[in-house]
């Protein structure tokens, strides 16, 4: 079984989408055609990508390293297929999963992304890709809360990745609750618990959950201003948003309605986090396996 590492979005970028190549003859596609037509888009994602992943993980482009390519889907004339070869069609559109890290990261760099048996991603992009799937969705935000941070990965029909952050998290939380009842900040979080189990008198309760909404209302603010940034999201209506968090959050939260600025919103809170090792290790996403092959030998002539 392949060894699958999860990496920070400081750490790798991890990009889903796709790559139309023009059949370059009238016949029937043969596996020589699939090995040149992989190539080429494995170096058009790479090229159109290391700008951004760059600037992202705060590198040169010289410096990033192409860590993984796999293949999760094939359309032949916009026809999904599982094996192209033999097929007869004037465009290979080839989706692919391109993973960049900055050189260095992990131990002996590109022979050790490269090797056989290891796999690594951006741990929040794979995860929002792998629910869209298991939801058949062609949309969604996927949303995960740390100590310190929440991180916007979305999905769109073209395209799935990291969108952005903000500082907003379990620390916040205990920060607002220490402050309103005058306790450390380790005590408050043993309060916020209390609220969560609903194990206090009503007046007590009802003043955990204003104090709570109080310290969410940042949280909502930083969504707003992502909302309102990013073309993307500039729909009628938003499309569902999924959040996983590393501390639980009120389960009430998931029968409200917010306000994203004019856009009326509601959460759905993840209870079990996507294990991403089924990218790789089973089905149908490691359909493409002997394609995926393929694309690592690709990757040791396209890094320097």
């Amino acid at each position: 079984m392949t060894r699958v590492f999860g990496l920070d979005s400081q750490l790798a970028v991890t990009v889903f989408s796709s790559v139309v190549v023009p059949h370059e003859s009238r016949g029937e596609i043969s596996e020589a055609d699939l090995e040149n037509y992989l190539s080429k888009a494995v170096w058009k994602s790479f090229d159109v990508l290391r700008k951004e992943a760059a600037e992202r993980l705060g590198v040169s482009e010289i410096d990033l390293i192409l860590a993984g390519a796999r293949v999760v889907g094939m359309k032949v004339d916009g026809h999904e297929v599982l094996n192209p070869h033999g097929f007869v069609g004037r465009t290979l559109e080839i989706s692919l999963c391109i993973t960049m890290v900055k050189r260095g990261v992990l131990e002996s760099g590109k022979d050790k992304n490269n090797e056989a048996g290891v796999e690594i991603f951006e741990k929040g992009s794979a995860a929002a890709y792998l629910l869209s799937k298991l939801l058949d969705l062609s949309r969604l935000l996927y949303v995960e809360i740390e100590d310190d941070k929440t991180k916007l990965f979305l999905v769109t029909p073209m395209r799935t990745s990291y969108l952005n952050e903000f500082d907003w998290g379990k620390s916040h939380i205990a920060e607002t609750y220490a402050s309103s009842f005058g306790v450390p900040t380790e005590t408050a979080f043993e309060i916020y618990g209390s609220f969560i189990k609903g194990d206090v008198s009503l007046t007590v309760l009802e003043k955990m959950r204003r104090v709570f909404y109080s310290a969410f209302k940042k949280f909502i603010d930083g969504l707003t201003v992502n909302v309102k940034n990013f073309p993307d999201l500039d729909l009628k209506r938003l499309p569902p948003i999924y959040i996983r968090s590393n501390f639980p959050l009120p389960e009430e939260m998931s029968k409200r309605a917010f306000m994203l600025g004019k856009k009326r919103a509601r959460f759905i809170s993840l209870d079990k986090e996507m294990d991403i090792g089924d990218l790789v290790n089973n089905s149908p996403y490691n359909a493409y396996e002997w394609l995926n092959q393929l694309a690592r030998r690709r990757i040791r002539w396209l890094m320097p």
